[in-house]
């Protein structure tokens, strides 16, 4: 039979041995006639490769966009040659890479090989087709565009690498920039001979020169620190000879002009140029001049009981906002402490409806509304009452208001300030009834008319709806004069025992006030008192002594109708208006407060020293390893790459550990705020978080041992980045507290609703002093070890963001090592799933 295009091919015995098994690859085979598309792709298959196959050469064409590794083409189609295919694909950017193998019996092979060069195609197999020639060249071509896809990958990926170095070393020097021009602190370089070498223009304008004075060498920090300065000077330039750093010290700087500046300044030599380096600089003039008129006003408070009291009234200001696009209500720390609420406590109008007294809620919701429809221009101002839903105290709220327009003259924003004015009102309220109650007595012929003025007077300094004076007669108690009670109340117990135990007997026994509240525990407590007002409307009862020198006459009980609880000077004037000596009770309450108010001042004194220390301190070294790495950029010519990637990877390092602290210190601040901090939920996997950051941790620490402990059941609703950072900080502070050579070990277990993350290690167990304040920022100064790049905030941040998660931080210490416990629930495994974000929290 003559050979042609279309003869069958000659394929040898399917020896097992002719190739070798399972190659990998997908080949397009492109045949008009089927038996011998047939044998080709079967031989092809049987060497285990993927074979896709085509007819005619559109379908060759449209099957070739699939991306096969090879095209073995028959030369002879009939809707087009096989040249005319060659020639489109290699046309064509998307199938031009691919190899093509010619299959023809008509031509010739020095007729193939001129074509082959032509066309573009890799190879010919002519006919009858051998099994061996044909695997070994399709394998090889496979083979061929395999390495040129890995060295194109890897092109990619060195360029991507390149560019990712290049954004990270441009972020460094963005972050350094930022820093130095950004006027927080001032910042100089200089050398131990006393040139200032360079500085920003805030320090400049501390000391008063110029950027031309700076440029003529005319500022010398030396010459500008006056004679009795120059010891601290000596200190600081002791420590940097020794460890590279100075720490934080004051001084004075003399200016330009000749006048005095006070500063706080820390320093830090280069690596390699220890008679060079920076130092930050931080203006102490507005806090010498805070603590100069602190120091009069404590003065002048110490001189005037007025100017006493608009001091107290001024600390105890509150500020609050409602935003009417987003319906949030904002109130800072001290607005829900005039609430009755915890610093984290979410607040909404509910809250403050329930919270204000119901006597005034409808008048204050009338106020604001008035505001909101424009008049007075839009401000309002309140006195009303609230009793705190968690404390019960009762607290006078003077509440001041404006609405805010939008460009488009709407309504956006109601914000305002609360105003503590109890003392005030009870001040005034109190004198008025004092002075009735005294005026009464004065007027008074009778006893009885004594113990109703005592009684009345009693009911509205408290807002109590009911009272009553009890005189003590032998061993029985007996109702003298009551207001506000039912008859028969007052005639079925206006005679009691007492030995029967009330909290009115008790008053009379104890010679002080008692008070009770209609909790759960009233019957456990007051078995016999809860029997006698079982179904009263009364929710708390006071019971206030009279007292005849040591002796107690009598007693004066008052009931409310919400649950209350009574501050100390409540019941001191109660006790003062039966005993008629509130004045020495008010003096004593007023150095109390006084003492109040400067323990405040020298606490918030003391916070704001230590914050500025810590960032001071703490930035300085990522500052200047940064510092140093820009300028070692800059003096190299043409820096080769190792060169280049070792300073950028020292740059990136150092700008990651200043955001870290960064981080940290947001991260503290929305948790003092009491907004919490920002959640955002997704569906995660404990063990697999767990996972991630050991591993990085057996990068960072290569000679420590990390165990992991997981089950399959620790799945969850969870912010996976903050789940991350609770596990990196407890692991962090597991590792620096551990015991050389000892293991750490994380154990992650699933509980029915809710997962659990242990971290363990073996060191000394955590002194019984430190465990209340263990998760309270700033603590890091009482442990024996500091890590650079660190603030103390991270068992404070850890316990911030598993109260977020609605969890609980546990911690158990002892000779064998010290374990740190957190619980936090699964969230929404099934129905619903949303992120959630800051409310969580």
């Amino acid at each position: 039979m003559p050979s042609s295009s279309h003869s069958a091919p000659r394929l040898g015995t399917q020896d097992k041995r002719a190739f070798p098994p399972r190659l990998d690859g997908r080949v397009l085979v492109v045949d008009d006639t089927e038996a011998k598309r047939y044998l080709i792709a079967h031989t092809l298959r049987m060497a285990g490769m993927e074979v896709v196959e085509a007819a005619n050469g559109g379908m060759a064409l449209a099957a070739a966009l699939s991306g096969p590794d090879v095209v073995v083409l028959d030369v002879r189609l009939p809707d087009m040659s096989g040249f005319e295919v060659c020639r489109r694909l290699k046309e064509d950017p998307a199938t031009s890479a691919i190899p093509i193998l010619y299959i023809s019996a008509l031509l010739q092979d020095a007729e193939l090989e001129e074509r082959l060069f032509e066309d573009g195609a890799d190879g010919y197999i002519p006919q009858p087709i051998e099994s061996r020639h044909l695997v070994a060249q399709t394998w090889a071509l496979v083979r061929m565009r395999r390495a040129e896809q890995a060295r194109q990958r890897e092109r990619e990926e060195a360029q991507a690498e390149q560019a990712r170095l290049q954004r990270e070393l441009e972020r460094s020097q963005a972050r350094a920039r930022r820093l130095t021009e950004s006027g927080l602190v001032g910042i100089l370089y200089w050398d131990l001979d006393g040139s200032v070498l360079e500085a920003n223009d805030l320090f400049l304008e501390m000391v008063g020169y110029t950027r031309e004075d700076l440029a003529r060498g005319l500022i010398d920090w030396r010459k500008m620190t006056p004679p009795e300065w120059e010891a601290p000077d000596a200190w600081g330039i002791e420590k940097l000879r020794a460890q590279g750093f100075s720490g934080l010290y004051e001084k004075q700087y003399v200016r330009k002009d000749g006048s005095r500046l006070d500063v706080m300044l820390g320093s830090a030599s280069f690596d390699g140029e220890p008679h060079r380096g920076v130092t930050m600089v931080v203006d102490l003039s507005e806090r010498r001049e805070a603590e100069r008129q602190l120091n009069h006003l404590m003065v002048e408070l110490g001189q005037s009981e007025a100017r006493l009291r608009l001091a107290l009234d001024s600390a105890e200001l509150g500020a609050w906002s409602y935003d009417l696009a987003t319906g949030q209500h904002h109130w800072d720390a001290r607005a829900k402490e005039l609430f009755g609420l915890p610093p984290d406590a979410p607040v909404d109008v509910s809250v403050w409806r329930e919270a204000t007294h119901p006597e005034d809620r409808d008048e204050v919701e009338a106020g604001v509304q008035r505001a909101l429809d424009g008049e007075g221009g839009g401000s309002f101002s309140a006195e009303y009452r609230t009793v705190g839903s968690r404390d019960g105290v009762l607290r006078w709220i003077a509440s001041r208001g404006r609405v805010l327009f939008g460009a488009d003259g709407r309504v956006t924003c109601l914000s305002g300030t609360y105003l503590d004015i109890t003392e005030r009102k009870q001040n005034e309220q109190r004198a008025t009834e004092l002075q009735a109650t005294t005026a009464a007595f004065a007027h008074a012929l009778t006893p009885e008319q004594v113990g109703a003025a005592l009684v009345e007077h009693g009911l509205k300094s408290l807002d109590a709806y009911a009272g009553a004076l009890c005189l003590v007669e032998g061993e029985w108690l007996r109702t003298f004069r009551s207001f506000g009670y039912p008859a028969h109340v007052v005639r079925d117990l206006g005679v009691l025992p007492l030995r029967v135990h009330t909290p009115f007997s008790a008053a009379i026994h104890e010679g002080r006030s008692v008070a009770v509240q209609a909790t759960e525990s009233l019957a456990r407590e007051w078995p016999e008192f809860a029997g006698m007002v079982r179904g009263s409307r009364s929710r708390t009862w006071l019971g206030v002594p009279l007292k005849v020198g040591e002796r107690v006459v009598g007693v004066l009980t008052l009931s409310f109708a919400l649950l209350r609880r009574f501050s100390v000077r409540d019941l001191a004037y109660m006790e003062s208006l039966c005993a008629l000596c509130a004045q020495a009770l008010e003096r004593a309450r007023l150095f109390e407060d006084e003492r109040r108010a400067k323990d405040e001042a020298r606490q918030r004194s003391e916070q704001e020293q230590q914050y500025l220390g810590v960032v001071s301190h703490d930035l300085r070294n990522p500052l200047a390893s940064i510092s140093l790495g820009a300028r070692t950029l800059q003096r190299l010519e043409r820096p080769a790459p190792e060169t280049v990637l070792r300073t950028a990877g020292r740059i990136a390092n150092s700008a990651d550990t200043m955001g870290r602290m960064v981080s940290d210190l947001l991260d503290f601040t929305r948790g003092r705020l009491g907004g919490g901090l920002p959640m955002e939920r997704t569906h995660n996997d404990l063990v697999l978080l767990c996972q991630e950051v050991i591993e990085e941790f057996t990068v960072t620490h290569p000679d420590r041992r990390i165990l992991l402990e997981g089950d399959a059941r620790c799945e969850g609703w969870w912010d996976g980045e903050r789940m991350r950072q609770v596990l990196s900080n407890l692991l962090s502070n597991a590792l620096r507290h551990s015991r050389p050579g000892t293991p750490v070990s994380v154990r992650a277990c699933g509980l029915d609703d809710e997962v659990e993350l242990a971290v363990s290690n073996e060191g000394e167990p955590i002194p019984a002093e430190l465990l209340p304040v263990l998760f309270e920022p700033f603590r890091r100064g009482l442990s024996g070890f500091r890590p650079a790049g660190s603030l103390g905030l991270g068992l404070f941040i850890v316990n911030q963001v598993v109260r977020g998660h609605g969890g609980r931080v546990e911690v158990g210490t002892g000779v064998e090592g010290t374990t740190f416990r957190v619980r936090v629930p699964r969230g929404a495994l099934s129905g619903e799933r949303s992120a959630t974000g800051a409310a969580d929290a």
